[in-house]
């Protein structure tokens, strides 16, 4: 009898070990109202005159959103562990200024610098490299305990596995919804939307030629599914597209819905 009962508590902590692993515990953003947004990370980030832009285009098209501040802090090839948060959401100068392109270059005060949500993504290998894993479990800890000091909310980019090697997502997922869920963290399930949208559209690259980085195609991936994430809405249809093709923009945006809500086991607005 009791090795039956070691059997079944065994049985039942490997289960709720599995379950951790693969199914994400925080499923909403905390922040009620998310006005402004930093995202910390590298060239996954900047590429395609950045993933903010991006963000920003979608936010712009639809009329239930007011605004949404967003500040781009990026070192290539750079992984968690090169970047000083605290400094980041510290300094009194952060945003305080914008130059308006559209008024002759006028300078505009920004009295307003407060940061709702971080974003934070680690190299694109760093998560599952036997160099690099713990770093990035240290750090993701770290910041994300930076973050919240400072009344902020932290979040995780999941990112996605190279063109050449599709298996690497399993492992990439894994170690993203682990580490996550250990830090209550919300988990952007960027890297979930490629992996289903590789499967639905192959004939679409979301990569460049280097199978690692986004195409203009994958950077708008990425944006419709923090769109879809941090307000809970559908990025269907929206016609911040930026200049895409509109049948391929739709389709980015069906799989970033799609991924979002299966994600997270619920449905978008």
């Amino acid at each position: 009898m009791k090795k039956i009962l070691l059997f079944i508590l065994f049985a039942l902590s490997s289960t709720l070990i599995f379950s951790k692993n693969f199914f994400p515990e925080i499923k909403t953003p905390r922040t009620k109202e998310i006005r402004s947004l930093m995202l910390v990370g590298n060239s996954f980030f900047y590429y395609n005159n950045s993933l903010h832009h991006y963000i920003g285009d979608i936010v712009k098209n639809d009329e239930t959103i007011n605004e949404l501040k967003r500040r781009s802090i990026t070192i290539n090839g750079s992984a968690l562990s090169w970047h000083d948060i605290g400094s980041y959401l510290d300094n009194k100068y952060m945003g305080n200024f914008r130059i308006d392109s559209q008024n002759a270059n006028a300078y505009v005060p920004n009295t307003d610098t407060r940061t709702d949500v971080v974003i934070m993504m680690d190299c694109s290998l760093c998560p599952i490299h036997p160099k690099t894993k713990y770093d990035f479990q240290k750090f993701t800890r770290e910041h994300s305990e930076t973050i919240r000091a400072r009344d902020a909310e932290p979040m995780l980019f999941m990112s996605w596995a190279y063109k050449n090697k599709p298996k690497m997502f399993s492992e990439l997922k894994k170690e993203f919804l682990k580490t996550a869920n250990e830090n209550d963290l919300l988990l952007i399930p960027v890297g979930e939307a490629f992996n289903l949208f590789n499967k639905m559209y192959p004939e679409i690259n979301l990569y460049t030629p280097d199978g690692r980085h986004p195409s203009r195609e994958g950077t708008y991936m990425a944006a419709a599914v923090i769109f879809s994430t941090l307000f809970m809405k559908s990025s269907f249809g929206n016609n911040g597209i930026m200049e895409l093709n509109p049948e391929i923009a739709q389709k980015i945006q069906e799989v970033a819905d799609i991924a979002v809500e299966e994600f997270f086991d619920l449905k978008l607005k």
